[in-house]
């Protein structure tokens, strides 16, 4: 394990894929034993970000959040009704229940989403080339 023999000097933790903040805080521990800073991985919306700021702010051995572009346009600010503030380059910790964010009423209304067309370069055998 890379913790175990000091291979590593952050964590990476994306709470989407770790079980919710609950795994998060599991991975957040094992790091902070091994003393292991933690930066939560957050590429995906407010409501990930909202997630990895609880996360941040529960935690010892948090290092530093990232933190995604166009949070505050569409589409991503349609998805909650107020994104987090950010007060001189410091995302404020919401005193508000739950993650600190409310969802729209009804995200059925929001425009649909235009999807973005991948185009990778195959190699002969189908494999998709590193480019």
């Amino acid at each position: 394990m890379l913790m175990r023999r000091d291979a590593m000097r952050y964590a990476r933790i994306c709470v989407t894929a770790a079980g919710g903040l609950t795994g998060a805080r599991k991975i957040a521990a094992l790091a902070e034993a091994h003393n292991i800073e933690v930066v939560p991985h957050n590429p995906r919306s407010p409501v990930s970000t909202a997630a990895c700021v609880q996360l941040a702010a529960c935690i010892p051995n948090f290092a530093l959040m990232e933190y995604p572009l166009g949070e505050y346009e569409p589409p991503k600010c349609h998805i909650v009704k107020q994104p987090l503030r950010v007060d001189k380059g410091y995302l404020i910790v919401p005193d508000a229940p739950g993650l600190g964010v409310e969802l729209v009423d009804d995200l059925s209304q929001l425009p649909p989403r235009k999807r973005k067309r991948l185009e990778s370069r195959l190699h002969e055998d189908g494999s998709v080339v590193d480019q």
